[in-house]
């Protein structure tokens, strides 16, 4: 009875989730949701933090602090405070989420990835009509004929995809799932990726092939042989299926202009290392969305932004939270010993395919990055009762 008086949490969540790929109006469906969630929660005092939990909120905390130090040196007051409370917003979904999370159980996850995977498919394949001149209005889902759906930026589109890709995958690896089912996560597997092709996003390509190969290649003895079938189906099917999209003379052109150097690079990664020198100048940091100003131009780099606004302590703070959460969910996955464990490396190799991400694009206000940072946190619960 305790478990069902929980489950309007999960469903909470799976709505949540379900509407998070819509995120061209601010604030977003997904934010009016999380902050009703939060309220919800707060005024029944349903919250809970384990012991486990301490470490990674002191970090957080640290880091918010280091945001909070670094306003005494910001020299345009609008944009800082505006993207200092983004900060506290998120890490407060963040600590949100966790606070939630012994209340969930492994297949509840599996209800809240789904609501995910819904809305991931539903903006893939907006994204996909759209570029193909498919749908009414196709150029309101285009940003200079690059695919970007309900989001503002194909940058963002792309790797949003590259979780719920995973997840389709560790579905068809599931004990006595029927073939029909197969075949339906199999095809939600490729319009994912179609569309993160299509992102045109380079750092999105790379954030997919990184944390797909992890997947692929982190698995348990018992999962052998049912990772070969996934493999097997990769190269038979999904890279065949690539190869065309690719050769379409619609996408080709576009490719090939892509993966050679853009006229902007010289820019962005001068404007990096230009940060990089400012946060060994700064120590304490230039102040939290003082970038722009200062350079002219966005650094395009989760570190080189933390490092220069947030001083030394920030992105070290920073980087330590990220490395805990990745080696919880490493922790998780590996002392699971139930099938619902790989969403543990699902989120674990997505979450490496982020940072390699965030080398190239500023990720520190991503939803979903903060997303997968609370659900690695997610406890076993692997004695509970399921529903």
């Amino acid at each position: 009875m305790k478990e069902r008086s929980n489950d309007w949490l999960s469903y909470f969540l799976f709505i949540t989730l379900a509407v998070s790929s819509f995120v061209v109006i601010e604030p977003s469906p997904y934010d009016l949701f999380i902050i009703l969630l939060i309220g919800i929660a707060f005024a029944l005092s349903i919250y809970r933090f384990s012991k486990e939990m301490v470490f990674p909120i002191i970090i957080l905390s640290i880091f918010l602090i280091s945001n909070l130090l670094s306003l005494f040196f910001i020299k345009a007051i609008g944009p800082s405070i505006f993207f200092t409370a983004i900060t506290f917003y998120l890490a407060l979904t963040w600590i949100g989420i966790i606070g939630l999370s012994e209340r969930i159980t492994q297949t509840r996850l599996q209800l809240i990835l789904h609501g995910y995977l819904i809305s991931a498919c539903l903006s893939a394949i907006i994204g996909l009509l759209a570029y193909f001149n498919l749908i009414p209005f196709s150029d309101l889902f285009l940003m200079y004929g690059r695919a970007k759906a309900l989001f503002k930026d194909p940058n963002v589109f792309g790797p949003f995809l590259v979780m719920p890709a995973l997840f389709s995958l560790s579905m068809t690896e599931r004990k006595d799932m029927p073939l029909k089912k197969k075949i339906f996560y199999y095809t939600t597997f490729l319009i994912l990726i179609a569309a993160v092709i299509i992102s045109f996003s380079r750092a999105a390509w790379g954030n997919l092939l990184i944390s797909l190969l992890i997947y692929l290649f982190l698995f348990k003895v018992n999962l052998f042989k049912r990772r070969i079938n996934t493999v097997l189906f990769i190269v038979i099917v999904g890279i065949p299926v690539i190869l065309f999209i690719i050769q379409s003379p619609l996408i080709e052109d576009l490719l090939v202009s892509r993966l050679s150097f853009q006229n902007y690079d010289n820019e962005r990664f001068g404007t990096q290392l230009a940060a990089f020198e400012s946060g060994i100048s700064n120590p304490l940091g230039i102040g939290a969305g003082q970038s722009e100003s200062i350079f002219q131009y966005s650094p395009h780099s989760l570190y080189a932004r933390v490092f220069t606004e947030n001083g030394v302590i920030g992105f070290l703070s920073f980087i330590l939270f990220l490395i805990v959460s990745l080696y919880k969910a490493l922790c998780s996955y590996w002392s699971s010993k139930r099938e619902d464990g790989v969403f543990y490396v699902v989120i674990f190799a997505s979450l490496i395919g982020l940072a390699f991400n965030s080398f190239f694009v500023d990720t520190l206000h991503w939803r979903h990055f903060w997303l997968l940072l609370a659900l690695a946190w997610i406890p076993l619960n692997e004695r509970r009762n399921e529903w």
